[in-house]
């Protein structure tokens, strides 16, 4: 059989690990938090979220087409927003405001409320003794502040050369002070113009570095607000006016696995913990029931999905193409779609489809009607059929993972008959002139 070679991207990214796990035996072994959601579950932190999808596109951003991008600054431009979405999220902000002072007030007149109502002898504080060395020590160390004509004041904590302005400044007070002993009038004028000469210098140095650290954070908590445009008949980028405003109330991006993806990081991976929603931490045992119980066809779609990371494939949801999966060499940044997967349970003893398995009704009319998108698309109809076992339970409550060794997948590829591919070249004889 020949099968087609898939349909390579123009991108300028380079493969990364299939899987969000690292190799290297000096490394430990990296672990991702899920919180549980009503289809599959969701990862919040931020480099979690890029680790889990960079290495194996597991995921899609609650915001995004994949990859987890909202909100954040492309091309050296804050992200760009609609006015009317600008607006929402200014009301957004005040109504919180609002809510958390009406909270602040009620806190205080609670705790205003308390301490009326504690009795004398609890408000007696305890005494608390100071050591006298303390103070000694305290006092010394305030004589060699003051002895000292360093101005620590103006060195900042964020600074990276702190420890070096630190340096430069006691030796210039040291100089400063040997100077001033043995020094008349004239040394006095040169050292106080050099010291003002220094604290321009500093004073320099510090704006630009204030300057830098501001080129650098210009984007950050900053949107590009354009007009609204509802219309199409209007000359809408003739009268455009974009303005940069305050992000205001920002909006966090979460990174949703299905109940597929978070099976197996779970189990296939061991690199995920999932968060209950009443914040225990589930077990692959219960996380298998749950999940079970959500969706009918878990069972039979997780055994497919396993199977087909298993075989170096990244498997990706195909509701857009009207099958179950979608397989995408090296990643959906890297290459188009591969196969259309359509799903089917079949005995494993007869081989014969069990029709109350499927999620779909597969009819001619559907099969024709899928083959001409996939052609339009470029794609092909892979169906995937997974062998039931007889010594498994259709019952969902009486299996567990370790079933799943027990499974096989048989494929079986969908392609239409072209008469001009598959006839065979007949010779055609020529007529002798003589037959005349």
């Amino acid at each position: 059989m020949d099968l087609r070679e898939p349909k390579r991207k123009r991108t300028k990214l380079k493969p990364r690990l299939p899987f969000p796990i690292l190799l290297n035996e000096t490394q430990e072994w990296p672990m991702y938090t899920a919180h549980l959601t009503d289809v599959g579950s969701c990862i919040i932190e931020p480099e979690e979220m890029t680790a889990v999808h960079s290495m194996g596109f597991f995921g899609k951003g609650s915001l995004s087409r994949s990859y987890p991008s909202f909100g954040k600054a492309r091309y050296g431009a804050p992200p760009v927003v609609r006015n009317r979405q600008w607006l929402c999220r200014q009301k957004w902000l005040k109504e919180v405001q609002e809510l958390n002072s009406t909270e602040y007030k009620d806190d205080k007149a609670i705790a205003q409320y308390e301490e009326r109502n504690i009795p004398d002898e609890e408000n007696i504080g305890d005494i608390i003794e100071i050591p006298s060395n303390s103070i000694e020590n305290g006092s010394k160390r305030r004589n060699e502040i003051d002895t000292k004509n360093t101005e620590i004041d103006e060195v900042t904590l964020d600074s990276a050369e702190e420890d070096d302005i630190c340096v430069i400044v006691n030796r210039d007070s040291i100089q400063y002070d040997n100077a001033e002993s043995s020094s008349s009038t004239h040394d006095d004028k040169n050292s106080s113009e050099d010291r003002l000469e220094e604290e321009d210098h500093w004073k320099l140095y510090n704006d630009f570095k204030n300057d830098c650290m501001n080129e650098d954070d210009d984007q950050h908590g900053k949107l590009l607000v354009l007009p609204d445009s509802d219309s199409d008949t209007e000359n809408y980028l003739k009268n455009i006016k974009p303005k940069i405003e305050n992000e205001g109330f920002p909006i966090r991006e979460a990174l949703h696995l299905t109940f597929e993806e978070t099976f197996f990081l779970l189990f296939g991976l061991g690199c995920l913990q999932l968060i209950h929603f009443d914040g225990s931490l589930l077990d692959i045992n219960s996380a298998w029931l749950y999940f079970c119980k959500e969706k009918p066809d878990f069972i039979q779609k997780y055994v497919v999905y396993h199977y087909y990371r298993s075989k170096g494939w990244v498997v990706k949801p195909g509701l857009k193409y009207g099958g179950d999966f979608l397989l995408y060499k090296e990643g959906p940044s890297f290459y188009h779609a591969s196969y259309i997967v359509i799903i089917e349970v079949a005995d494993a003893d007869s081989l014969v489809i069990d029709s109350t398995m499927s999620s779909r009704s597969i009819t001619w009319n559907n099969l024709f009607g899928l083959e001409r998108l996939s052609e339009t698309a470029a794609k092909e109809i892979l169906f995937a059929q997974v062998l039931w076992p007889s010594s498994v339970s259709r019952d969902i409550n009486m299996t567990n993972p370790e079933i799943l060794s027990e499974f096989t997948v048989r494929e079986l590829l969908w392609r239409r008959w072209n008469p001009k591919q598959h006839r065979e070249d007949i010779p055609i004889e020529e007529e002798d002139e003589d037959s005349y």
